[in-house]
């Protein structure tokens, strides 16, 4: 009877928690959201890596070479961004290598060789990477040039490099963020030989294309038939039927684009302490990594973490340890901020946190 007793009653209790649970949490709508968008994220990283990609290429005395070993190819790291959406590293090289690899960075997926032979814009240093989509991803270099590298088919290509409007002589870049509300690119600007450091908001602006009219003036037909007296029989002359799929087989051209500056917004540091005030003199950030509605840069060299407030355009800044002297850059992996401190070959080993 006892037996019963403490079945039923825990059935009961289970019964009721369920219930409750489902109440009090599944019912929530945010929780639902944020269920179906980590779902999402799932379904986006299975089918990216399902994917089949090009093999990593073999050295000429190994062609069975292990894709682990493929990691040493990875040298003189110049920028580094981890996708939670994809799973996987992304890497800049100073020798204009761009290569993903696994989100437990143990083998190269995929690997690209950007050109400079027979472009009209050159690529210098790279000064920040962010990715847009799961398929598309913007690199800067410091002299403003924006590259473009897509997935197309399994395979990262690049696509056509574009020099970003409005940016002056003086201007000494760092870092690319990303407005997800207007779609702005987020560059950091200290103009040279001062003080100033601002915010640069750049956007995408679709330029004109421009048509040739290809009609003949009017009356100039008639006047020609009139002189002669015939009348002229056009030979090119297409039925309405045949006009209209001729419109159709013709696509408009899609319209060009270019990526200007559309705005510029200053930066305050009147809050700092006297000791920060005095390292910022010299400041010269490194990385620029976006968290929480906050903009972090690092001074590397003065050991300074910034925090910029890019709502009030308020800048403010925090010591860090000697670690991260002489870094890179930075990237952010599962919130937290991690510098890379040493940059000759990938590993994980090679980055600090800085939280």
């Amino acid at each position: 009877m006892k037996r019963s007793y403490v079945l039923y009653t825990t059935s009961f209790a289970l019964l009721v928690g369920m219930i409750l649970c489902y109440v009090l949490v599944f019912s929530d709508e945010e929780i639902q959201r944020q269920i179906g968008a980590t779902f999402d994220k799932i379904e986006i990283q299975t089918s990216h890596q399902a994917t089949p990609l090009p093999p990593v290429e073999a050295s000429p005395d190994d062609e069975d070479i292990d894709t682990t070993d493929a990691l040493e190819q990875i040298q003189k790291i110049d920028e580094v961004y981890y996708s939670d959406t994809i799973g996987a590293y992304l890497v800049l090289t100073d020798n204009r290598e761009f290569f993903e690899v696994s989100g437990n960075a143990n083998r190269v997926i995929a690997s690209l060789q950007l050109e400079n032979e027979g472009q009209t814009l050159k690529l210098s240093e790279f000064i920040g990477m962010r990715m847009i989509t799961e398929t598309k991803i913007f690199a800067v270099t410091d002299k403003g040039v924006l590259v473009t590298i897509e997935r197309e088919g399994g395979r990262w290509v690049e696509q056509e490099r574009k020099a970003i409007a409005g940016i002056r002589p003086n201007d000494r870049l760092f870092g690319l963020g990303f407005d997800q509300t207007t779609e702005r690119l987020i560059i950091m600007n200290r103009e040279s030989g001062t003080t100033d450091v601002e915010l640069l908001y750049i956007e995408e602006r679709i330029t004109e294309v421009e048509t040739e009219e290809r009609d003949e003036p009017e009356g100039e037909s008639s006047a020609d038939d009139e002189a002669t007296g015939e009348e002229t029989i056009d030979v090119d002359a297409v039925s309405p039927e045949d006009e209209a799929l001729q419109t159709e087989a013709e696509p408009d051209p899609e319209p060009l684009s270019e990526w200007a500056i559309e705005s510029r917004k200053a930066l305050t540091t009147t809050g700092m302490s006297a000791s920060i005030q005095q390292k910022f003199e010299k400041f010269r950030g490194v990385g620029l990594v976006e968290r929480q509605g906050r903009i972090y840069v690092l001074d590397s060299e003065e050991l300074v973490l910034y925090t910029i407030n890019p709502n009030e355009g308020t800048m403010n800044g925090q010591m860090v340890t000697p670690r991260v002297y002489g870094s890179t850059g930075m990237f952010l992996q599962d919130n937290e901020i991690f510098a890379i401190v040493r940059p000759d070959v990938f590993d994980l080993d090679a980055f600090v946190s800085v939280d």
